[in-house]
């Protein structure tokens, strides 16, 4: 495969991933933010993976590609959070470190229970 192709195939599964978000916070909007965009995205791309509809081959790639450098894309959000105010973190840090806490843990969880499930 040359490089060109392998190029554009990268940008064509990127592409894709993008779309599928935009749809999903299209479903967002009509389903006025009960689910996230981003998971709706998530959703209506793994729709179209299983129906046969987009290749694996098509975002293989791409995922791979924006998974190994996913370190890059939490640096604004850890930023933000040090940028929040000492007085906010004084009056509401109890509140915001245990909703950390029991959304690490519930995220574990419901990861456990899924790979637990289709690992069989």
């Amino acid at each position: 495969m040359k490089s060109g192709e392998k190029f554009f195939r990268l940008i064509l599964g990127i592409g894709i991933v993008i779309c599928c978000y935009y749809l999903g916070e299209f479903a967002s909007y009509i389903m006025r933010g009960f689910i996230s965009p981003a998971v709706s995205g998530m959703v209506i791309l793994f729709i179209l993976l299983k129906t046969g509809l987009i290749k694996r081959g098509w975002v293989e790639k791409s995922a791979t590609l924006l998974t190994d450098n996913m370190i890059l894309f939490f640096i604004p959000i850890t930023v933000g959070i040090a940028l929040i105010p000492l007085s906010v973190w004084a009056q509401d840090g109890f509140a915001m470190v245990g909703a950390l806490i029991l959304s690490t843990f519930l995220v574990l969880w419901v990861t456990g229970v899924i790979v637990e499930k289709y690992s069989k």
